[in-house]
């Protein structure tokens, strides 16, 4: 492998490109990034719209692109070659046509000797509003079940964002999840398949058989985190005026919030958990502790998201009205 071949990141202090043995490339930080450093906001290079990802779809979005960008898309990594026994044999017959026309693109695509416009999408596409769309540099970083960084979309700008989820420091491999982090091992596993690789995080590889193992904690902390999500969904965003009527509901989202901070998941979920704790808080009247979690919802926000993020204003909106609050019961 010579240093020719690997891919430059974007002109920028944060992270840079390098081969791993046995894993291809990898984004490793430049110096210590804490906590909320966006370190990439990246340009689509091609987008298919509709969340349908035929292979015309993907091919019309390809044929969009100018000649140094379709080179460019042709650099990215591709899934292809992977065993077809590892995949269903058939179809079922209630599939529709154009369903069953997709899952074959896409087989053909995965199962496939050489690189194709569909396995190059299907390896590196992000959602972007009802579709998706591939980004140059953010589709380099590579996957963990527990990742120090978090990406996500950013309507207000038209780019995809990353921003350092957990402190990093000089050296480190900066990662992202493709999967749900709240998902058991199995799970996560089937979600990544279509990706071709195995993860081996210590969510993953760890034996969850040997209780003080960081994957056999983690794994209960998942467990823990579904079980609460399950029991708090229906109360929570339109429904907390009825969540603020149910016997430890507070006490509930706290523990996800706990969970989540001990998964490393300071993410949008987390941000999500904490304002709802707030105006819950705030309902009950207890606005001190609305104050507390209003904050660190906005904390969390900004964080992960940015303060150009759509939604940051209701966050700190909400901030604005429980202070206003707290300061009158001084």
């Amino acid at each position: 492998m010579t240093t020719s071949s690997i891919p430059s990141a974007p002109g920028n202090p944060y992270y840079t490109i390098r081969a791993i043995l046995t894993k291809g490339y990898g984004c490793f930080a430049l110096s210590d990034l804490p906590r909320g450093t966006r370190i990439l906001s990246d340009t689509p290079l091609l987008i298919v719209p509709v969340a349908d990802y035929m292979l015309s779809d993907i091919e019309k979005a390809f044929a969009e692109l100018t000649p140094d960008q379709q080179a460019q898309y042709h650099t990215l990594h591709s899934s292809h070659g992977q065993d077809p026994k590892g995949w269903p044999s058939r179809i079922h017959e209630s599939v529709l046509p154009k369903e069953r026309t997709r899952i074959e693109q896409q087989h053909a695509a995965r199962t496939g000797k050489e690189a194709s416009l569909i396995s190059i999408f299907q390896t590196n596409c992000m959602e972007m509003n009802a579709g998706a769309a591939v980004f140059p540099h953010a589709s380099r970083f590579n996957h963990s079940c527990n990742p120090n960084a978090y990406f996500s979309f950013n309507p207000s700008t038209g780019r995809e964002d990353i921003h350092i989820m957990n402190p990093i420091s000089a050296g480190t491999e900066i990662t992202l999840s493709y999967c749900d982090m709240m998902h058991d091992k199995s799970l996560r596993a089937y979600e990544l398949k279509h990706y071709g690789f195995v993860c081996d995080c210590p969510a993953c590889a760890d034996d969850e058989d040997d209780e003080e193992s960081f994957g056999a904690k983690s794994a209960e902390r998942r467990f823990r985190l579904g079980e609460l999500e399950r029991e708090t969904r229906f109360f929570r965003g339109a429904g907390l005026n009825q969540g603020s009527e149910q016997q430890d509901f507070v006490k509930k989202l706290l523990e996800l919030a706990a969970l989540h901070k001990a998964e490393g998941n300071y993410s949008a979920r987390l941000a999500a958990v904490f304002l709802d704790i707030a105006l819950v808080c705030e309902i009950k009247g207890d606005i001190h502790m609305a104050d507390v979690a209003a904050t660190k919802a906005l904390e969390v926000k900004r964080d992960c998201q940015g303060e150009d993020f759509p939604n940051y204003g209701r966050y700190a909106d909400v901030v604005h009205r429980v202070k206003a609050k707290a300061a009158l019961q001084r």
